[in-house]
């Protein structure tokens, strides 16, 4: 059996809160595998009920890295439900399915650009003491923020004007780094109306093609990792990565959850008049924390009837 060396074994710990277990993947493999599974399901409040396939974990795997994050926020302002109505949501290819819309006409966090309008709906805050970690240090934090600020928890939703242009808009959030946050709606507008559809989607796929595409190459192959190891007679590689997500919103609020596997392996050597908002077509969303500006979740709909995603 391969241990990890106490140094990372105490920062995995200290800096990222996370638990460390052994489990003899020589062999009892599956064992290990449906032990992993479960601290996800249960971490994610059984969202995810699972994130390592069967035949992903063998007697030459060496460490397994897993992540998981559980979010429930509700509105602010809650959808009343009452008004919720089946109307038509069009397709990219020009289709359309019947699917059930959220309405309200009170004002709205709402911007207006060219090509494209933004909604912001926030979270109800939960005002918790703040953690101090170190002493003496200034309250105001060098980017500006205050570090005893309350995070803001908010879903940020990008509609095209034109039906099938969420591409293009995709293209001009890809193309610039700070382009959320540059268009984040920053006041309440007077909205004529506002309708958004509710939606579950769920995605999940081996995701290591995507991470080479993106230049995460050595990893898979030429890195060795074994310096997370006492004993390095062997290297250490990335063998697979497996991601899940799950996302539902409704009138009350947003429940998601994510969970990605790093399985490693031995290595044998605006204006004031009335805006609506009317979001029947494909268009993107972010759940983003506006204090530390860190995108929590993000996807883009384009059925809110079909709530799997497989790759």
């Amino acid at each position: 059996m391969m241990a990890l060396k106490p140094a990372y074994r105490a920062a995995a710990v200290q800096s990222y809160k996370a638990e460390t277990h052994a489990a003899d993947f020589v062999n009892k493999p599956e064992k290990a595998r449906e032990k992993i599974n479960r601290w996800v399901s249960k971490a994610t409040k059984g969202l995810i009920t699972s994130i390592l396939p069967q035949g992903s974990v063998s007697s030459d795997t060496a460490l397994v890295l897993a992540n998981a994050i559980y979010f429930k926020g509700k509105w602010s302002v809650p959808f009343p439900k009452k008004d919720t109505e089946i109307r038509r949501f069009q397709r990219l290819d020009g289709s359309h399915v019947l699917t059930p819309f959220m309405r309200s006409r009170k004002d709205h966090a709402v911007a207006v650009f060219d090509g494209f309008k933004v909604l912001k709906l926030a979270y109800e805050t939960h005002r918790r003491k703040a953690d101090r970690h170190l002493s003496g240090r200034n309250s105001k934090q060098q980017d500006g923020h205050n570090s005893d600020e309350h995070p803001r928890f908010s879903m940020c939703v990008f509609l095209p004007d034109a039906h099938d242009g969420l591409q293009n808009l995709m293209d001009m959030v890809a193309s610039h780094p700070s382009f959320l946050w540059d268009h984040m709606p920053r006041r309440r507008v007077k909205v004529g109306e506002l309708r958004l559809p509710k939606f579950k989607l769920s995605f999940s796929s081996r995701i290591n093609g995507v991470l080479e595409d993106m230049g995460i190459k050595a990893a898979f192959g030429t890195a060795d990792l074994s310096e997370m190891l006492e004993q390095r007679e062997n290297g250490l590689v990335l063998e697979h990565v497996f991601h899940k997500a799950v996302i539902e919103v409704n009138e009350e609020g947003t429940e998601a959850a994510a969970s990605t596997a790093c399985v490693m392996k031995k290595l044998c050597r605006s204006s004031r008049l009335p805006v609506n908002f009317v979001a029947d077509h494909p268009f993107v969303f972010f759940v983003v924390e506006e204090v530390s500006r860190v995108i929590v979740f993000m996807g883009h709909v384009l059925d809110p009837t079909k709530s799997e995603h497989e790759k």
